[in-house]
């Protein structure tokens, strides 16, 4: 080989060399471009927010929408009203004659304001006695709710787990709060004793909820990260018709799935394509629905990639996924027999447009078209069971613990970890059935005074 020949191929190899660098250099910019609107990446994760859509509808107006029903806050109710004032007129304001009372009710105003006595303070005066038999002095017994409480009663203690597990207040939030508010000074200590206590309260009504699970025919559940002492623990959320269930553990295996819902679990499970939920199925008789606005969002992803072939494969298959969801939504108006119909016509349209043209040599594209391939009965089994095709009930569930993660920053003991599995199970569960927080604690805090069992969030058949 002479000196023209080796610099040749001394040029094909540094070319080659390049090209293999700038392709590692594009998949790695195309990684990088990944966010919450075309991944599974959460919106925490985004360095800037993602572009917003030119051809989106244009910005609706600030306030009520045109067509939409008014919604005006329901006036309180006679036994809730304090004090009533009437308010009189002697004569008419412009022409000053002597009006008649008409027929017609009054009209009302309501106003709330704020008493710094609203709080009540009880003395319990324990008299002393002399008996001059034993020569021993002898004091009246407090009541056994007041010896279990303490400086504060079973309301107080149900409105610091409110405050605290509701409203995402920190400890030394509460103090602040009962110090300016109310004039009452606690330490912070004393505050997490009241949350321990509440914790030990809603265990009966928690544990009830987790053994219905394993009956449950279908279940949402999603699952998010966090922290104990910087250790990583797992938010599992398990959404029922009735119910929600929070585990936290720290594992995101499937042995969670196989303790909380049992080895033997027949139900069908809504969930992401996460490869636990995968391997559960294998070793169970759960069916799975994978969520579709998961794969929307990957399917975006590639519809948003700089070769145009590839791009345009990403936007035909979601221009396709689009239109099976506008028949979803048209449910209600359509006879099942119609919508059944065309929703089968939109799964075989779907699978042909998930392989025509499909571009082979992108992995994303590839993997997408051989998911829906071999799972096709998880992804289209909404259709014939009449359930939900997207996973959003779970996931908008386990916000509260997104925003309590970015409050609090973690925990930091197991007794925390039990306490907010508890507390976001019943604040779930409440806000599913239309019931009162702080009714519900209020009744479980004093079911724990009084010795009791723990009162059910499970509907009654």
């Amino acid at each position: 080989m002479d000196a023209k020949d080796r610099r040749i191929a001394e040029q094909d190899k540094r070319i080659a060399e390049l090209e293999a660098q700038l392709k590692a250099a594009l998949e790695k910019i195309a990684q990088l471009e990944k966010n919450s609107s075309n991944s599974s990446k959460p919106p925490s994760s985004d360095i800037v927010k993602p572009p917003q859509n030119k051809d989106r509808r244009r910005k609706k107006k600030i306030g009520a929408q045109k067509g939409h029903k008014q919604h005006l806050r329901e006036p309180f109710k006679p036994e809730q009203v304090d004090h009533i004032v009437e308010l009189k007129l002697e004569a008419c304001p412009k022409c000053k004659v002597k009006l008649k009372l008409a027929v017609k009710p009054a009209k009302k105003h309501q106003q709330v304001e704020f008493n710094n006595r609203s709080f009540i303070i009880t003395e319990y005066q324990q008299i002393q006695y002399w008996c001059p038999q034993c020569h021993r002095y002898h004091t009246a017994k407090l009541p056994v709710d007041v010896q279990k409480t303490g400086l504060f009663g079973k309301n107080m203690i149900a409105l610091t787990a409110l405050l605290k597990g509701h409203c995402h207040m920190s400890f030394t939030k509460i103090q602040t709060f009962y110090a300016e508010v109310v004039g009452i000074k606690v330490s912070t200590g004393f505050l997490a004793k009241q949350i321990r206590k509440t914790s030990d309260a809603l265990k009966g009504t928690y544990d009830t909820l987790v053994a219905q699970l394993r009956k449950e025919k279908h279940l949402h559940s999603d699952e998010t990260g966090g922290k104990e002492n910087g250790e990583r623990r797992w938010t599992w959320c398990f959404r029922a018709k009735g119910f929600t269930v929070f585990r936290v553990d720290p594992s995101r295996g499937s042995d969670v799935l196989k303790e909380v819902l049992g080895e033997d679990f027949a139900g069908k499970i809504s969930c992401d394509f996460f490869s636990a939920y995968q391997k559960f199925a294998r070793e169970s008789k759960a069916d799975l629905l994978h969520c579709w606005a998961h794969l929307i969002r990957e399917v975006k992803y590639i519809s948003e990639n700089k070769n145009k072939k590839i791009a345009n494969y990403g936007k035909r298959f979601l221009d396709a996924i689009g239109t099976m969801f506008k028949t979803i939504h048209r449910k209600d108006e359509l006879q099942y027999v119609n919508w059944f119909r065309r929703m089968k016509e939109h799964q075989r349209v779907i699978l042909k447009v998930a392989w025509h043209r499909l571009p082979t040599k992108d992995k994303d594209a590839w993997n997408i078209a051989v998911r829906l391939w071999n799972e096709e009965a998880s992804y289209f089994r909404f259709i014939a069971e009449g359930l939900p095709a997207t996973n959003n009930l779970a996931e908008q569930s386990i916000r509260r613990v997104v925003l309590n993660r970015k409050v609090t920053q973690g925990t930091r003991s197991d007794w925390g970890n039990r306490w907010w599995e508890r507390i976001w199970s019943v604040l779930a569960t409440c806000e599913q059935q239309g019931k009162s927080v702080m009714e519900f604690l209020k009744s479980c805090v004093g079911a724990l005074l009084l010795g009791r069992s723990a009162p059910t969030l499970l509907k009654m058949p």
